[in-house]
């Protein structure tokens, strides 16, 4: 079903079908961001909040083309302004739209968003709700700047700006999170089937829920979630063919976008 609904009846929608899929993977990308973002002083909390933000947003927008290519041949069904992609006068593209925006803000089928998971952080760490920050102002500010030469530089408090910009972390990061998402399970383990993609952003966006829980002692909570925020924001606007080349297909068409796997694409012309 489209992203349109906002109401979600569980945390963890994987586990109906692929529990054991869903707690491993989960654990292996935390482990992965801890080994790749561990420096000589340690995890800097800043560039770990960051990161794993801006995983959690790419995987917004790998949801959003699924979605998209499922309905592609049926424009009746997609509604306006679902999914948009953007080019600027210097040729850069970006994708935004409301299938976008609603793994990371709203909530969609029975997938909790990110910000459920990182106001469920900041109320563990004894933040008050008055205290929380306006996700969709800052959204409403990111979907303006898109038209600027300056997107995608994350505007951290003074003090607290990560050791790489969102989408240099998302480049690094992603080619291996996205094989450990997809990866099989261990032999020793039953047969379960792979989580879906428009689960990718609830797994990530629990981990990142849990990454602001364990720094809160390190980071003020109400910045680690700001920076989570801004880059998953961020991530899921960005060209995904300058992050994960070839992956999708993704063009103007009469009517709205076309959007194909571009595996699909190179079977096609075969």
């Amino acid at each position: 079903m489209p992203f349109a609904a906002a109401r979600y009846a569980q945390v963890s929608p994987w586990e109906s079908y692929a529990a054991r899929r869903g707690k491993l993977a989960t654990d292996n990308l935390r482990q992965m961001l801890m080994r790749k973002l561990k420096g000589e002083m340690g995890i800097h909390a800043q560039t770990l909040l960051c990161a794993v933000g801006a995983l959690a947003g790419f995987a917004a927008q790998n949801a959003a083309l699924e979605q998209g290519e499922i309905l592609a041949r049926r424009r009746d069904l997609v509604a306006p302004r679902s999914l948009l992609l953007f080019t600027t006068p210097k040729g850069r593209r970006h994708l935004f739209g409301s299938w976008v925006n609603a793994p990371l803000l709203a909530g969609y089928g029975h997938a909790a968003p990110l910000q459920r998971f990182l106001t469920e952080a900041g109320e563990r760490a004894g933040m008050e709700p008055s205290d929380a920050p306006d996700f969709k102002a800052l959204e409403a500010r990111l979907s303006t700047g898109v038209t600027a030469s300056g997107f995608g530089v994350l505007k951290a408090p003074r003090g607290h700006a990560p050791a790489a910009q969102p989408g240099e972390l998302l480049k690094a990061l992603w080619p291996q999170a996205r094989r450990i998402i997809t990866a099989p399970l261990p032999l020793q383990f039953p047969h379960e089937p792979p989580l879906s993609e428009a689960h990718w952003p609830a797994l990530l966006s629990s981990l990142a829920g849990r990454l602001v829980s364990t720094t809160s002692d390190k980071l003020n909570p109400r910045i680690g979630m700001m920076l989570v925020m801004e880059s998953a924001i961020i991530a899921s606007r960005l060209d995904p063919d300058s992050v994960d080349p070839g992956r999708w297909n993704v063009a103007p068409a009469r009517g709205g976008l076309s959007i194909t796997r571009g595996e699909q694409q190179r079977l096609a012309n075969a």
